[in-house]
């Protein structure tokens, strides 16, 4: 079993805190040297409007400043890890008060950007099109929806209006009719939203969440190179069920991510941008500060630094 050198840990340590983010860099210092949960707080308050939503760039590949349903369910991903402060409450608070604002009703949840997207720089999976009126992103009814969901509900005491109890339930219905999944970040979104409920709804799509992750996994270390949802992507420094995925894969997986450290120094994206060029080599970068941790987090999940 490989495991992360400490001459190598100490590299990644000047990495992450030289070139990568402050969101991401206060997140690795929380982790690995014992800062304060309020320098992810200062990191969030930065990309959070005054709307209550989240954008700014927190997803780097749409550099969209106004608030989106997509960047909020970022932001809450991040504060729901420290939402045992006033602090962060109040800016969840703020948060379910815009996704409230935002809801779609005939959608029965929320589509991930604006049309307004278009007006800066992005990647083309989150190009708004008119001919169908939202994103390519948006053919997957869950993503951004289920995990926004889950939030709404895990902080429902902020709502006014809207009925997250049936919301919760038709989010529970619409993927267990399912048979054929065909988007790994829509089932992460549901596993997120897994990762809020009590155990009594958790429980009723746990069996979907199995089946779906063995459709979209990609066990081939030989393709990992290219996007594709390795395992690792399926689980998440919290997740106690890892839904079927076989221990010998999560290694394999785990000493990828070690051998990429160690030939890069970090780990780069496996996509680019096709336009906006100037843009994505900024882009990249955060992406690298993004990837890195979420590398150096799976293994120290794993006892593997």
């Amino acid at each position: 079993m490989k495991k992360l050198s400490k001459t190598l840990f100490e590299q990644l340590n000047n990495y992450m805190n030289t070139d990568a983010r402050p969101l991401e860099k206060s997140i690795f210092n929380y982790y690995f040297n014992d800062s304060s949960g309020d320098d992810i707080l200062d990191s969030l308050e930065a990309f959070q409007n005054t709307d209550g939503g989240f954008g700014k760039g927190i997803e780097p590949d749409f550099k969209l400043i106004k608030s989106s349903p997509m960047a909020t369910s970022i932001g809450l991903r991040h504060l729901s890890k420290l939402d045992n402060s006033d602090r962060a409450q109040n800016m969840i608070a703020k948060a379910v008060e815009y996704l409230e604002t935002t809801f779609d009703s005939n959608r029965n949840g929320w589509y991930s950007v604006p049309s307004i997207v278009n007006n800066y720089p992005h990647a083309p999976w989150w190009e708004f099109r008119n001919d169908i009126n939202m994103t390519v992103i948006d053919y997957s009814w869950g993503n951004p929806t289920a995990e926004l969901i889950g939030y709404v509900y895990k902080y429902k005491k902020y709502l006014n209006k809207l009925d997250i109890y049936s919301l919760r339930n038709y989010a529970i219905t619409n993927l267990n009719k399912r048979t054929e999944f065909n988007s790994e970040h829509e089932i992460i979104s549901y596993i997120n939203m897994y990762n809020t409920l009590d155990e009594e709804f958790s429980s009723q799509i746990v069996d979907t969440l199995k089946l779906a992750v063995s459709k979209l996994v990609n066990i081939n270390q030989c393709e990992w190179i290219n996007y594709v949802p390795t395992p690792l992507k399926f689980i998440n420094l919290d997740s106690k069920n890892f839904f079927g995925i076989e221990s010998k894969f999560i290694d394999q997986n785990l000493d990828y991510l070690i051998d990429g450290l160690e030939e890069n120094g970090k780990i780069l994206p496996t996509w680019q941008w096709d336009k906006y060029l100037e843009a994505w080599k900024i882009a990249k970068i955060e992406w690298m500060g993004i990837l890195t941790l979420e590398a150096l987090l799976s293994l120290l999940k794993f006892n593997r630094i």
